[in-house]
């Protein structure tokens, strides 16, 4: 495979083949024989993929996802990692610890912020899908409830097939979560065990 995803001498060979096959098969819906039917965007898939970086902070991730979504939109680098940080940090506040008329609030800015996004990245869903895809990293009840219900809205809307896209979503959200907690800490583990 060309595709190096872990690429120190630390992480099993056979384990860091099987990710670089997941990884063809979560982003590109193909193992390289077999190619299976996608409801989401590559470029949608790459925008989870590029919050849950930012969620993560995992710096070779983020890198590794803005380029792919740059070439895919040719956004600039510097207005997606300005709008995604924007999305991750709005996302980071905990709704268990505010008021219902904080929450109110909001709700009603993140509503005007994800249309801004909608009409920057030339996607309504994708403000909403990286909100999800954060809930479910997080099993943050709210997240999934508020941008579930509107991920669920808009894609009907646009005839894709619900069940089939959200677990699409929920295959970025564990690759992701697999792929962050391995690349955060390569490097610290390499100088410790590399030796």
């Amino acid at each position: 495979m060309s595709l190096k995803i872990f690429q120190d001498k630390i992480f099993p060979q056979h384990v860091s083949d099987l990710m670089n096959l997941m990884h063809m098969m979560v982003f590109s819906g193909t193992d390289g024989e077999e190619r299976w039917d996608t409801f989401l965007t590559l470029a949608q898939k790459e925008y989870v993929a590029l919050g849950l970086a930012q969620y993560y902070q995992c710096q070779h991730c983020i890198d590794s996802h803005t380029k792919s979504l740059h070439r895919i939109n040719k956004d600039s680098k510097d207005t997606l990692t300005r709008n995604v940080n924007a999305i991750v940090l709005f996302l980071r506040i905990d709704t268990l610890a505010v008021s219902e008329l904080e929450k109110t609030h909001w709700v009603n800015a993140w509503k005007r912020f994800a249309k801004r996004i909608a009409h920057e990245s030339g996607d309504d869903a994708a403000a909403y899908l990286i909100g999800l895809a954060i809930g479910i990293a997080r099993d943050d009840d709210f997240l999934m409830e508020f941008c579930g219900a509107e991920v669920n809205r808009i894609l009907r809307e646009q005839c894709i097939p619900i069940r089939e896209a959200i677990g699409e979503l929920e295959s970025v959200v564990i690759f992701m979560k697999a792929a962050a907690s391995k690349n955060r800490v390569a490097g610290k583990l390499e100088g410790l065990f590399g030796k």
